[in-house]
């Protein structure tokens, strides 16, 4: 498939008439929400998605809350609407950061059993259910399609425009035709994403296109144009330790599906003191302090 093409199969408008068309089936559809300290917005998107749903029946068959270390009620909120609660594991001692976006959705992975799974961040203020619906529909009306991005505003946001669009298609040209490449609103076909290698830090999801078209084709990915994302503080990914953490993990995926060449692993980007030793502090220089999984 060309990218000309694929923008004409696979890049989405919007449908009103979506949500109302995911009717129970045989293809079960989960619901994970990411969450740290949203109990403003964790409550609000729980009603809306279970009871708001329009035709009045949501289509999902669980909803996960994967936790990144809440300290408020976010937890409780999750638990009082039925979701289960996937909270972090104890971090590595090596892993000075506290559980972030990839770690979340890797929990996710490992616990649901639903066929198609949507990803959301909590912190949005708001949801649009046709995008979301149509990011679903997608999924559902063609098999090929692994990974599909809910791709805000026209050029995706400052952190895609001026950063991973530019490094794509100056590296893996097709790929420049993916508007938001960072976006985390995603929905995703649990059986072709699970076993691929997904970064356990925020800034995990420009890396896990290339990780997809690497695997599948070009015809692996979609996107639907969805409404600006607003979020209830700002946008975290103008937050430059995490537009950091994205493009180290878009370059190693890049490394790793064979489109650069570097002398060792980009995680050495990352170290941090472990222990003291007779020589001063160790530092980390593997994938400890940004661990991969490929379970």
């Amino acid at each position: 498939m060309t990218p000309e093409s694929w923008l004409f199969r696979n890049s989405f408008l919007p449908s009103r008439e979506a949500p109302a068309s995911l009717k129970p089936s045989d293809v079960r559809i989960g619901l994970c929400l990411l969450t740290r300290n949203a109990a403003f917005t964790l409550g609000r998107h729980l009603l809306l998605l279970q009871h708001g749903w329009p035709g009045g029946n949501a289509p999902w068959s669980e909803i996960l809350v994967a936790d990144l270390g809440s300290t408020d009620s976010t937890l409780e909120i999750a638990r009082e609407h039925g979701a289960v609660v996937l909270e972090p594991e104890e971090r590595l001692a090596a892993t000075l950061e506290p559980a972030a976006d990839g770690d979340g959705l890797r929990r996710a992975l490992a616990a649901t059993d639903s066929d198609i799974l949507l990803v959301v961040p909590s912190d949005l203020i708001r949801l649009d259910v046709a995008s979301i619906a149509t990011m679903i529909r997608s999924l559902l009306d063609d098999p090929a399609i692994k990974l599909c991005m809910g791709a805000s505003q026209v050029d995706g946001g400052p952190l895609s425009a001026l950063g991973t669009r530019p490094i794509l298609a100056a590296i893996q040209p097709e790929l420049a035709v993916v508007i938001d490449p960072t976006t985390p609103l995603l929905a995703l076909r649990t059986t072709g994403i699970r076993h691929l290698p997904l970064a356990r830090t925020a800034g995990y999801e420009c890396a896990l296109v290339v990780d997809c078209r690497a695997e599948y084709d070009l015809d692996s990915l979609a996107q639907v144009r969805v409404p600006t994302l607003e979020w209830e503080v700002s946008d975290p990914r103008l937050d430059p330790v995490r537009a950091f953490k994205t493009f180290v993990a878009l370059l190693e995926a890049l490394r790793r599906t064979g489109h650069i060449s570097t002398t060792r692993e980009l995680g050495h980007l990352f170290p941090s003191p472990k222990e003291w030793g007779e020589l001063g502090p160790r530092l980390v220089t593997s994938l400890e302090v940004f661990p991969w999984t490929t379970e």
